[in-house]
């Protein structure tokens, strides 16, 4: 029988990103078998003070570099799950911030929204590596982007947003969800409608935070059971005697979670918003380019035109994202068979479904169901 070692969690359960991780944490430690964690309070949460003479396994939480390093001349492995500090220890496993930013930004493209707004790199936290993300990659699609530089400028944001040229709606990035809420209150104090005139876009898809006003805010749903699982198994190899990582693991954000504050498509052109409503409803089933052209009623190269214009991508490159985003959501919470599951997102050969997943997420529906589902 293995020994019991104890583990200690520095970090703070009021953030809710913190909440799921520590669920991760657990169902590695339901795995592993032999964790015991440190709690002088009832529960196991502790601050960094109260680890100073503590003589246990190893440390998970919000650690910087110096706290890294402090535990690590006590003979005691951490690993740190904050991807806000502005050095991150090499034993990190964190949230990719770039991503979760150039998700934000394409995601805004992709609907037709052609002018763009971002709260400011500290009106909550440090955004910076968001920030900047989000901007390259405006930059990359050709567009510019208007930064809200201080909570007061998010309350005068009918202001702001006449600065900017062109016309349509705002994308606005909030860089974390309660940020976002305080983007649609002002919306809301400037009777600016939401999403007609400013579509937002949160991070970290608190349900709190998100539903709990009007109207709901769409968010990036980012991945903190799995950044607790991997932060749990780093830890478990380090206490083993493994090599620290040369670098930190840097997690993708898994998907958007779309509400009210984003249920806009195709601005200003219905042919396109239209087709997009056929897509979304019918991509399950094997339909084609013509048959979108058909449903809306005009010339395939009139539609592929304006996807292009207004969208960045082609229709066929809608259709798989439509389906691929279908296939993603069932292996992360069914068990179906691949082959199954290939006919029920629109695909009639599992090698047709297998090449189409590749192309829109880079690794195979195995390997994707096998770590979205927690397994080594």
């Amino acid at each position: 029988m293995s020994k019991t070692v104890e583990i200690a969690l520095a970090m703070n359960y009021a953030n809710p990103f913190v909440r799921k991780a520590v669920e991760g944490i657990a169902r590695y430690t339901f795995h592993r078998g032999n964790w015991r964690f440190f709690a002088p309070h009832g529960a196991p949460e502790v601050t960094l003070a109260e680890l100073s003479e503590w003589k246990g396994g190893g440390v998970i939480g919000m650690l910087d570099r110096q706290s890294v390093s402090g535990l690590r001349k006590r003979g005691i492995p951490a690993v740190n799950i904050f991807g806000r500090f502005s050095e991150l220890p090499e034993t990190s496993v964190v949230v990719d911030n770039q991503e979760i930013a150039r998700m934000a930004a394409e995601y805004f493209i992709h609907k037709g929204i052609r002018r763009f707004a971002i709260t400011g790199r500290r009106v909550f936290g440090d955004a910076t590596l968001k920030y900047q993300a989000y901007l390259g990659t405006l930059a990359e699609y050709g567009f510019q982007c208007l930064e809200l530089k201080s909570r007061q400028a998010i309350q005068n944001l009918g202001a702001e947003i006449q600065t900017l040229e062109g016309d349509g709606p705002v994308g606005v990035f909030a860089t974390e969800d309660p940020v976002g809420r305080v983007v649609i209150d002002a919306c809301s104090d400037h009777d600016l409608r939401v999403p007609e005139e400013v579509s937002v876009l949160g991070v970290n898809n608190d349900l709190f935070a998100c539903e709990m006003l009007h109207p709901q805010m769409s968010s990036i749903e980012l991945s903190p059971e799995r950044i607790g699982w991997q932060a749990a198994k780093m830890l478990d190899e380090l206490m083993q005697g493994g090599r620290p990582p040369e670098e930190p693991v840097r997690i993708s954000p898994e998907r958007i979670v779309e509400r009210h504050s984003t249920d806009l498509v195709a601005v200003g052109d219905r042919v396109v918003g239209d087709a997009l409503r056929f897509i979304r409803d019918h991509a399950h089933q094997s339909i084609l380019v013509d048959d979108v052209a058909r449903a809306v009623h005009v010339a395939r190269r009139t539609l592929e035109h304006k996807f292009r214009n207004l969208l960045c991508i082609t229709v066929h490159d809608s259709i798989r994202r439509e389906r691929i985003a279908r296939a993603c959501r069932l292996l992360k919470e069914t068990d179906m068979l691949v082959e199954e599951l290939a006919e029920s997102c629109g695909y009639t050969t599992r090698e047709r479904f297998n090449q189409a997943f590749r192309t829109e997420t880079g690794t195979t529906p195995s390997g994707y169901r096998k770590r979205y589902r927690f397994t080594d």
